[in-house]
């Protein structure tokens, strides 16, 4: 799988919330929700964000 694919199901995982991700990231709940549904696209997201997503998701790639 791609990184773009990794954080898609990171974020649509049930597994991980999204305040978990919030507190460890510190990017706002309200933008991973952006994300999640779709009204931001992953595609489009700041380096900065996919980048600590993507490390996040590697570090805790046994939950999602």
């Amino acid at each position: 799988m791609d990184m773009k694919e990794n954080i898609k199901n990171l974020l649509e995982s049930e597994e991980v919330s999204n305040y978990k991700i919030s507190k460890e990231t510190g990017i706002a709940q309200t933008t991973l929700s952006d994300y999640a549904s779709g009204k931001s696209k992953i595609g489009n997201m700041k380096l900065d964000h996919a980048l600590k997503l993507y490390e996040f998701y590697l570090s805790h790639k046994d939950e999602v």
